[in-house]
């Protein structure tokens, strides 16, 4: 049988529970604290660095070249830095990014995939000339023309290393 301090217990307990539960949570940002250009950008980028990170593992597997597999090695660990700091900028900001590749992008991956030994490196080195080209282009877009000051240091930041990385693709793709 209940008491009245039981019952006056579990009472407040369950009210408090329910007020943390319903409370806002304070560490979190605002949703999307960003103009509508400058969460594209962060999302499309979001997205877009994840797939080019499992292409390039993919790359670091299957190129045959050494100087191949070694540059495919160099965008793994650039792109795994780049989207650890693009995660906290989004979650600073208060962007949602999606865990989920494209399905553009997961076509491009299941396309290197089973591509044959001798087309690998070839058809690896063209998909990341592409990629970095667009992106360049992005980047360049973003680190004049962002709203926000973070997003626009951010791409600032990074517009070296993708020109590198496209620099790099473009001359082992002559080889």
């Amino acid at each position: 049988m209940k008491t009245k301090s039981t019952t006056l217990f579990s009472t407040s307990t369950l009210a408090l529970c329910a007020a943390l539960l319903l409370a806002p949570n304070s560490n979190a940002a605002p949703k999307d604290t960003l103009d509508a250009a400058d969460v594209k950008f962060v999302k499309a980028e979001s997205a877009a660095g994840k797939a080019e990170l499992k292409i390039a593992e993919l790359g670091v597997q299957k190129a045959e070249r050494a100087d191949v597999k070694s540059f495919a090695q160099t965008l793994v660990t650039d792109h795994t830095q780049a989207n650890k700091e693009l995660g906290a900028l989004a979650t600073t900001k208060g962007v949602e990014v999606s865990a989920v590749i494209s399905p553009k992008h997961a076509e491009e991956f299941q396309n290197l995939e089973k591509a044959t030994k001798a087309d690998f490196d070839k058809e690896f080195l063209a998909d990341m000339i592409n990629g970095h080209k667009k992106c360049v282009s992005k980047f360049e877009e973003a680190a004049k023309d962002s709203k926000d000051s973070d997003v626009k240091m951010w791409a600032e930041k990074m517009l070296p290393t993708i020109k590198a990385h496209l620099a790099k693709a473009t001359e082992l793709a002559a080889k």
